[in-house]
């Protein structure tokens, strides 16, 4: 017998308040005086996007469904070429390392949901190379080297 496990993209009817896909413009975020300060809201707003990403894991898990996919906003401006010194990596070390945990302990399959502009088939290199670099980044997002 062929047992179907049917899972969903990022966002949750069910859930209330718990979207993990918050975001940031680069005009908002040059519109914040101080660069660290904006930086920190980016932080924050990727927090939260993972602290929502883990309470809809938990739901799933509750509601029996095993597979999930994450959003490629979990962490806004991440890939934005005036931000490639910002290393994000380290202020969500131990947020990824949680969801990551939770993940393994509980058998579910997740991957990514690359949004619209991710096109490997691109004949534009500028789209092609910002599509693997989206990529990578969910690579590394996935992966336990935080």
């Amino acid at each position: 017998m062929t047992l179907v496990r049917l899972g969903y993209v990022a966002m949750s009817q069910e859930l209330t308040n718990a979207s993990p896909s918050q975001t940031m413009t680069f005009k908002q975020f040059q519109s914040i005086d101080h660069r660290d300060a904006a930086i920190r809201k980016l932080e924050r707003i990727a927090l939260s996007n993972l602290d929502n990403t883990l309470r809809i894991l938990k739901h799933n898990r509750a509601s029996d469904i095993s597979f999930y996919r994450l959003t490629s906003r979990l962490i806004p401006l991440a890939n934005h070429e005036e931000l490639l010194d910002w290393k994000y990596m380290r202020p969500l070390r131990d947020k990824l390392r949680e969801v990551g945990k939770y993940i393994h302990e509980h058998q579910m399959r997740v991957d990514f949901h690359p949004d619209h502009f991710v096109l490997l088939n691109s004949q534009k290199k500028e789209i092609f190379k910002a599509s693997l670099k989206t990529l990578g980044m969910h690579y590394k997002l996935l992966i336990d080297e935080h």
